[in-house]
């Protein structure tokens, strides 16, 4: 991935269409894009983590095999600017695929919730939702978090509450309905993403 002097929202439109223009399995891509994860230059990092969070919401589950690696990067509060964080934690939870996964990344989401960034603590709350949709253990927990910023949460954290509704609404119905999503990523994660575009944009820079 190419990494511009300055990078903007299209910056990263522009590397996601690129990364999809790659034929499948795309898998040096991906290699390439990990190693940026790790990356020394926090810059490049936090660029390479807003094009994890991305192509993850575009088709979740895209960087499944790294799994663990995210689910590490994103537990790490050393892990790079709080913008680079964010980006991780979303990344990791649209590839969590293992109930296992789940829930060990749901302890750094709940930690995050607390944050003093605002930003910070709406992603934690998309995060969440995304892990309890496929995670029928936490979505008790991850319904009445909902409720709680729709009623007492800031702005930010209200609208993206009763967007998350939406999703874990429709994993709901499917799970009485009696589809298995235990196996991997969660179908109506993909569903729904594909039809009202749940792709969170957090501006560089901005934080409160």
């Amino acid at each position: 991935m190419a990494v511009p002097r300055c990078w903007r929202d299209a910056d990263g439109v522009a590397a996601m269409q690129d990364f999809f223009a790659i034929p499948p399995p795309r898998s040096a891509a991906i290699r390439g894009l990990m190693r940026e994860l790790v990356s020394k230059c926090p810059f490049e990092q936090r660029c390479a983590a807003d094009l994890a969070r991305r192509v993850s919401a575009r088709e979740p589950g895209i960087l499944k095999k790294y799994g663990p690696t995210l689910i590490d990067l994103a537990a790490d509060p050393d892990s790079g600017e709080w913008q680079t964080r964010g980006y991780l934690m979303l990344a990791a939870a649209l590839n969590a695929c293992t109930q296992a996964q789940r829930i060990r990344l749901s302890v750094p989401v709940r930690a995050m919730l607390s944050d003093e960034r605002i930003a910070l603590r709406a992603i934690a709350v998309e995060a969440f939702s995304i892990l309890a949709a496929a995670e029928p253990e936490l979505r008790e927990e991850a319904m009445l978090l909902l409720e709680r910023c729709r009623r007492n949460g800031t702005t930010a954290e209200r609208l993206r509450a009763r967007r998350m509704l939406l999703l874990l609404l429709s994993a709901e119905k499917s799970t009485s309905s009696g589809k298995d999503q235990s196996l991997g990523v969660n179908p109506i994660v993909c569903k729904v993403r594909r039809e009202s575009d749940f792709l969170s944009i957090l501006p560089p820079g901005r934080g409160n």
